[in-house]
């Protein structure tokens, strides 16, 4: 195994974790979420918001924008064309999706003070971060998925241009 493969691997690998993790918030975490009274719902996302940034998060969250654009530079043809277009899926549909509209959501949420509030201002607190956080989770989501699918695909096309690099 070369280089250009270990990277092209990683790629795929920190693209897929990443999704699978944003995949399980989709389909199993946000449902139950749903069924959570206000106060429950909001302990539950800041606990969340404040273990998820962790090294190998980050690893895995940062790696896939890193290694994408590596990889396609690595390529040629059909597969390194395939790997841009994962790697500029991924970079503006989860990472810029995650950091422009989600983490400001979270940091907003991490001030709401839970102790003492009333249910009033529990509720106005949920509705204006689990809306628009779900919304656009959903949103990078889906694009995590395809830019997964596409630098899989990548993976399958035949090697062409220049050999022994």
């Amino acid at each position: 195994m070369n280089a250009k493969q270990i990277v092209l691997i990683l790629a795929v690998v920190t693209t897929g974790l990443l999704t699978g993790i944003f995949f399980g918030f989709e389909v199993a975490i946000n449902p139950a979420f749903a069924r959570l009274e206000d106060v429950q719902y909001l302990l539950a996302m800041q606990a969340i918001n404040d273990v998820i940034v962790n090294p190998v998060f980050l690893f895995v969250f940062l790696g896939a924008a890193i290694f994408l654009p590596v990889a396609a530079f690595q390529q040629h043809g059909r597969k390194k064309s395939l790997l841009w277009i994962a790697a500029a899926l991924y970079i503006v549909g989860v990472l810029g999706i995650t950091s422009v509209c989600n983490v400001p959501l979270n940091d907003t949420l991490a001030k709401v003070q839970v102790a003492g509030a009333s249910a009033d201002q529990l509720k106005l607190a949920r509705e204006s971060f689990a809306e628009p956080w779900n919304r656009w989770h959903t949103i990078r989501t889906i694009a995590g998925i395809v830019a997964t699918v596409i630098a899989i695909v990548a993976c399958l096309q035949k090697e062409t241009g220049k050999k022994g690099a």
